[in-house]
């Protein structure tokens, strides 16, 4: 009864702490993670300009690259709903990366991005003519060529396409092509291109997500953990409720000991975990240890709202010589760090309040870590390494740290009084297997002020045309050009078949023509017979494929390493 009075107690105290909700500067701020990774990936920082080797689970910001060589693919999460896939010999930029905004640029390559079911996300797909927005649950897939031509295709869901002169609709079942520059681009509507090997793998990563089981234990806001239920299991441990514990960890493993502290902008250091289901239990919710289950993973509360955070720990010094806390009365040679437990308070060390000079920010004061900490108590639950190990990205040096060690120790609230070196923005101690190539694409199109869809009949494009001219496809019209080709490509201007075709029927075709209505904007006309919110269920005609470049699938494997 005791044990029950306390823990009530510790939780009334401590309740404001575990659902603390970050700065408003923090809110506006998105980081997505490398969710998998085969064969050569490579991230450019956008703090620093290096190229450094990807891992899985790394963190991904405003202004970062990413670059796959040859026969290699990559998957970049942004949310629960919202995924990425970057085929081989390809790049993007993430050129905006905030909370529930994400605009990405494709310079080359093939992508697919999928939209995993209802999301409220601002996702814009930019390539060197146009920019793209999925509108609803679906699959769009996109390759840019080496010679600045984009194919969209609506795999599910529809998709819209903005440019400075007009829209278009792009339908499930429907492959855009455009060409030109992103002040003047032309377009080609057709059937869909065949699927293939790419598209098939696509697929069967979404078949993996879908059957995510561990979603439904965590609280809204928490991703990533589609990589949970084969590495471990859900038990119900009170007074909790269901808690996720690996299985297969070595004996003597603890919580943020396999893997490095990475500095990235704005959060500072962040723990990058080794362990292949390391995202959501490393940046979302608490650890604890039971004597019965080992460690365990408490998700938080499944009603409240749950923040990223670069780590979940609570760090001090100790020991005497030249380290941590230089310059700010303190000075200790060896840094630790211990897993915060369930209702524990945390104490931020990133944000505005922190940003600027090294001493910026800094609170340390004398404490016993062991009473402070409850997993301080646990045998393995306290990790640490020399100070100048931390700041030189030696991290196969992490050791564990006996409770005697630290009864007098420096704990810090606040930023950590540690500069980072150059190898503390390496997320592994891998060098990049080559620098990717510089790509010849460096103008990209993004829409502003999208605004409501209007709802009305149009005619149906068929060859090249420019943006905002009448042509947004429907379901009849669609249906009354099966069996008709539409015109090839040629040459703007270039008379077809001995004569010039109509407007909505080959050549190319122009963004903005007059007669487009809504200034440009092209209406928003749904296909009958489908139902709401999904590319299921339409049909695409059965007529032949336009000529077109052949853009063979991007190649690899489909294993996660």
């Amino acid at each position: 009864m005791m044990r029950k009075l306390e823990f009530l107690f510790l939780l009334l105290l401590a309740v404001p702490a575990m659902a603390q909700t970050p700065a408003p500067e923090d809110l506006v701020r998105g980081v997505a993670r490398i969710s998998l990774m085969d064969g050569e990936v490579s991230v450019r920082r956008g703090d620093s300009g290096e190229w450094v080797a990807g891992v899985i689970n790394a963190p991904l910001m405003t202004d970062d690259r990413i670059a796959t060589g040859q026969n290699s693919r990559a998957e970049v999460q942004f949310d629960a709903a919202n995924i990425l896939r970057i085929g081989g010999n390809a790049e993007i930029h993430l050129a905006l990366l905030e909370n529930g905004k994400y605009h990405i640029e494709i310079p080359r390559g093939t992508v697919t991005f999928r939209t995993l079911r209802q999301s409220r996300a601002d996702i814009e797909l930019n390539t060197p003519s146009v920019s793209a927005r999925p509108s609803m649950a679906g699959t769009t897939r996109i390759t840019v060529t080496e010679a600045n031509e984009s194919e969209i295709t609506a795999r599910t869901g529809d998709v819209e396409v903005f440019t400075p002169q007009g829209t278009q609709w792009i339908y499930a079942g429907q492959t855009m092509m455009a060409r030109g520059s992103a002040s003047d681009p032309e377009f080609q509507m057709a059937d869909a291109i065949p699927e293939d090997d790419w598209d098939r793998w696509n697929a069967s990563r979404d078949r993996a997500e879908e059957s995510n089981n561990s979603a439904q234990y965590v609280p809204p806001g928490v991703y990533g953990t589609g990589d949970l239920d084969a590495a471990g299991t859900w038990i119900y441990v009170a007074p909790y409720g269901y808690v996720w514990r690996p299985a297969g960890v070595a004996v003597g493993w603890a919580p943020y000991r396999n893997g490095r502290w990475v500095w990235i902008n704005w959060y500072g250091w962040t723990w990058v975990s080794y362990d292949s289901w390391g995202w959501a239990p490393y940046h979302y919710g608490r650890w604890f240890f039971d004597a019965r289950w080992g460690w365990a993973w408490y998700p938080g509360g499944l009603g409240v709202q749950a923040y990223w955070s670069p780590a979940l720990v609570g760090f001090f010094g100790w020991g005497g010589g030249v380290g941590v806390g230089v310059g700010v009365g303190f000075g200790f040679g060896n840094i630790g760090w211990v897993p915060l437990a369930p209702y524990e308070a945390f104490h931020p060390w990133w944000g505005a309040a922190y940003a600027g000079g090294l001493n910026r920010g800094v609170s340390i004061t004398n404490a016993n870590v062991t009473t402070l900490y409850r997993n301080a108590r646990v045998a393995n639950g306290i990790s640490g390494m020399a100070a100048g190990d931390f700041t030189a990205g030696r991290f196969g040096n992490i050791q564990r740290v006996s409770g005697a060690q630290v009864q007098s120790a420096g704990l810090v609230n606040g930023r950590l009084p540690l500069n980072p070196g150059i190898a503390s923005r390496r997320f592994s101690d891998r060098a990049v297997a080559s620098t990717p190539r510089a790509s010849t694409n460096t103008q990209f199109y993004s829409r502003s002020g999208a605004g409501n869809r209007p709802a009305a009949n149009a005619p149906a494009p068929s060859g090249y045309h420019r943006f905002g001219e009448p042509g947004t496809t429907s379901q009849s019209n669609r249906s009354a050009q099966a069996g008709q080709r539409p015109g090839s490509l040629q040459r703007f201007g270039e008379p077809g078949s001995g004569q010039k075709p109509p407007a909505t029927q080959g050549g190319w075709r122009s963004f903005g023509t007059p007669g487009s209505s809504a200034g440009g904007r092209q209406p928003y006309n749904p296909p009958q017979n489908r139902p709401s919110g999904s590319g299921a269920g339409r049909e695409a005609p059965q007529r032949p494929a336009p000529a077109r470049t052949s853009h063979p699938a991007p190649k690899g494997g489909s294993g996660r390493r």
